[in-house]
């Protein structure tokens, strides 16, 4: 999938602490919609303060579980995003709709996948950046952008599940990842596979 703002990502200092500030992620936020989009037949539309209590619930949740992320710092990375993830598809903070063709009389064609679910495609290609460059920065490997996401009908399981349950956005992201879900309790960082074998192996 398309993750346009991992360039621009890279070049902020500091990035792991950076990232937790609002005004760094309105920021990326927003850059990344204008790279998504740019050219696009549809134009976004940004919920300020639906984004702003993505953020006051993501870092509530964040600030509750890094304690684990001497853990595994890769795992724990991704499992963040996964966690921004889930609450930006639970604030809903982006609308589309299509752009009046005297704005941009040369628009290009929608890409079949952002096209399925141009909301939750944002989000996941804005906390895919972050976390890839994250990890970058950290000298930790970034996750394949490839599989499943490249598929148009992953997007409409993606919406339908998340729609019933919130948290399985967060499986969901560990699939565009790469990596093994963990279905039953998706939000639940302790249960993760990689977190588990890890604590194991410290306390052995």
């Amino acid at each position: 999938m398309k993750t346009p703002l991992t360039t621009d990502a890279a070049k902020i200092d500091d990035l792991t602490h950076a990232a937790r500030r609002f005004r760094t992620v309105l920021q990326m936020f927003e850059t990344n919609l204008d790279l998504l989009f740019k050219n696009s037949s549809l134009s976004p539309v940004i919920d300020h303060a639906a984004l702003a209590t993505a953020f006051s619930n993501w870092r509530q949740r964040f600030d509750q579980t890094k304690y684990l992320a001497d853990t595994n710092r890769h795992d724990f990375v991704i499992f963040a995003a996964g966690l921004m993830l889930k609450e930006l598809v639970t604030a809903a903070p982006l609308k589309t709709q299509a752009r009046p063709i005297s704005e941009n009389p040369v628009a290009m064609p929608v890409d079949q996948s952002l096209s399925r679910w141009p909301e939750g495609y944002a989000y996941t290609s804005f906390c895919l950046s972050v976390a890839g460059a994250i990890l970058r920065e950290m000298g930790e490997t970034e996750p394949d952008a490839g599989g499943p996401s490249d598929d148009p009908a992953f997007w409409d399981t993606f919406k339908e599940n998340t729609a019933e349950s919130p948290a399985t956005a967060i499986a969901f992201f560990d699939l565009v990842c790469g990596q093994e879900p963990n279905w039953d309790a998706p939000d639940v960082p302790w249960m993760r596979k990689a977190l588990k074998a890890k604590r194991v192996m410290l306390k052995d």
